[in-house]
């Protein structure tokens, strides 16, 4: 029995495993650009790494309406089949009109499981068990993205088809879902008459605010792998290896985040949000002011633990306020956020920019945003309790 429950949670977490291996094959551009030049730019190339996040938003966009036709198992079925076939789908064939449909098709198949993977584990679960699996599918995430871009790196020493072998994973994923995950049916007949039901205005203002607040902290996330590799020290530019070493220490210790979400969440509960937004704010401050790598990179990694907070904290708040027959379609606006977030980052400083193009003043400005988010929460929270 308890060997059935783990193997259940380690199936759901495994979801989340495949969501940001979207970009893992970018290391294969160069034999890519090689292959494919001179018929095609690289522009062009370099459109087959960027283009599933296209239909993942617009995966996103239809979920509400394919959420009505599909039930959870349906869902996320042809979600990790279109993923898997369609992300190795370019090991077998190489032209590129139909490695470009390829990589449209897989980022449909993200954006099919992108907010469930997230939702199911509200459903299924409650109390104490859902924030820890909430805290452990982050890091999930991060270790999948991790994993993936390792395993590319290896694989392209035989050659760059082999690196689209790694979406393969999804169908070990899928298998593992269809043996140990019980469908829910119980659950949804239950509740189909309930799913006719909208958000209220309560719900729906929560939402909007939710899908800011990710799109600004992943906004403030893609800005740092933007601009740290143009990081200056003397003077002199960082060198590459120095600015890879700072984003993947950023980005690591999410996994951290991930794994302590629930203990830090049980010592200062309502608190956490506005606490890791005043920490992210000290953070942000701490890299507008490095004049040194070490600065930096500690600065850069305090920004990646809190962030990592705060978006696990958004989707633990939803699970507690939305009902649960609409939680996939909450969830998804709210993912819709994180990418409209990522997708605009490079208009944002581009926007800061205006006022002073220098490292320091980005990072000032976020930082000042943050803080002013913390004392609005921090008032909330406060008014809340009073009433």
């Amino acid at each position: 029995m308890i060997m059935t429950k783990i193997l259940e949670k380690m199936s759901l977490l495994g979801l989340s495993f495949l969501l940001i291996s979207a970009f893992s094959i970018s290391t294969a551009l160069p034999p890519m650009l090689d292959y494919y030049s001179p018929t095609y730019n690289a522009s062009q190339v370099e459109l087959l790494v960027s283009v599933p996040s296209f239909s993942v938003v617009a995966m996103l966009l239809l979920n509400p309406f394919v959420d009505k036709w599909l039930n959870d198992r349906q869902l996320i079925m042809t979600g990790l089949i279109l993923l898997s076939s369609a992300g190795i789908f370019p090991f077998f064939v190489q032209w590129y009109p139909l490695v470009l449909l390829s990589r449209l098709v897989f980022g449909m198949g993200i954006g099919f499981i992108n907010a469930k993977a997230i939702s199911i584990i509200s459903q299924r679960y409650q109390g104490k068990e859902r924030i820890q699996m909430l805290g452990f599918r982050g890091s999930v995430e991060l270790i999948g993205g991790a994993s993936c871009s390792l395993l590319v790196g290896q694989l392209l020493k035989i050659h760059w088809t082999l690196a689209f072998l790694i979406y393969g994973f999804g169908f070990i994923i899928l298998a593992m879902y269809l043996l140990f995950v019980p469908p829910m049916e119980q659950i949804e007949k239950k509740e189909i008459q309930k799913s006719k039901q909208g958000f209220n205005k309560k719900d729906f203002a929560m939402i909007l605010g939710m899908a800011f607040l990710s799109g600004f902290v992943i906004c403030i996330n893609s800005s740092i792998s933007l601009r740290v590799p143009l990081f200056q020290v003397d003077g002199k530019t960082i060198v590459g290896g120095e600015s890879a070493l700072v984003l993947s220490l950023e980005q690591g210790i999410g996994i951290a985040a991930g794994l302590s979400f629930a203990s830090l969440l049980a010592h200062i509960k309502n608190r956490l949000l506005p606490m890791a937004l005043l920490c992210l704010s000290i953070c942000l401050f701490g890299i507008s002011l490095a004049n040194n790598l070490l600065t930096l990179i500690l600065s850069s990694v305090g920004v990646g633990f809190f962030y990592s907070i705060i978006l696990t904290f958004i989707f633990h708040r939803l699970s507690e306020c939305i009902a649960r027959n609409m939680l996939n379609k909450a969830t998804a606006y709210v993912l819709l956020g994180c990418n409209l977030g990522s997708a605009v980052s490079p208009y944002v400083l581009k926007l800061l920019a205006l006022v002073s193009s220098s490292f320091s003043w980005i990072f000032l400005a976020y930082a000042i945003v943050s803080f002013l988010l913390f004392l609005g929460f921090l008032l909330n929270s406060r008014m809340v309790k009073k009433a």
